[in-house]
């Protein structure tokens, strides 16, 4: 059983805290918190299919499986470390007019990296939320959004799960609702990659 009483809590979600895996510090382990204790096992569902079609996971959290925790059940991933090893933070944090300056162009090109990779990959996601990637800065002058949560298919008829056209349109429909989001924040660049 894994220890979490001493962990270092990452981030909470609407339903899972998220912590620094005690072994291992280039994970991290997701616990649920609420009264919703199917979602590891749906959103482990959307990742075991993604293994079979042996997607990249270069910009995607991977998944190392259930673990049993102090806390209850836990589900480990990957966690996204920056080039001087410190724990990414999620999109938002460089959306801020200060940090939004400094990271203006590395954004504009993470974000058409990130696009064409759920394209070309047909990662279905629920959403995609400032918050469910996060900027993983590689060097000092170029970073890479990596998505850390909303992975999964919220559709009444789960159709994109079983088509590549399906799904890249679900995708470039979700895109466009995330490109208001980034409006919103400020960020007013955006290339049409359509």
């Amino acid at each position: 059983m894994l220890d979490l009483s001493k962990a270092s809590l990452v981030g909470k979600g609407s339903s899972r805290l998220c912590y620094v895996h005690p072994e291992d510090d280039r994970k991290c382990v997701k616990v649920i918190y609420t009264r919703r204790h199917e979602i590891n096992e749906v959103e482990m569902k959307h990742y075991r299919r993604f293994q079979r079609r042996h997607v990249s996971w270069e910009l995607m959290a991977r998944p190392y499986g259930f673990v049993e925790t102090t806390e209850g059940e836990g589900l480990v991933f990957s966690l996204a470390r920056d080039y001087d090893g410190e724990i990414s933070k999620p999109l938002e944090h460089y959306l801020s007019p200060a940090n939004r300056r400094h990271y203006q162009q590395q954004l504009r090109v993470a974000l058409r990296e990130f696009k064409l990779f759920l394209l070309r990959e047909c990662i279905i996601v629920r959403e995609l939320k400032l918050d469910n990637a996060v900027f993983q800065r590689i060097s000092e002058k170029r970073g890479h959004l990596v998505l850390i949560d909303g992975v999964g298919n919220n559709q009444f008829l789960p159709l994109a799960n079983y088509s590549r056209r399906l799904a890249r349109r679900m995708l470039r429909y979700k895109w466009r609702k995330f490109e208001i989001d980034l409006l919103e924040q400020g960020f007013s660049y955006l290339p049409d990659l359509s």
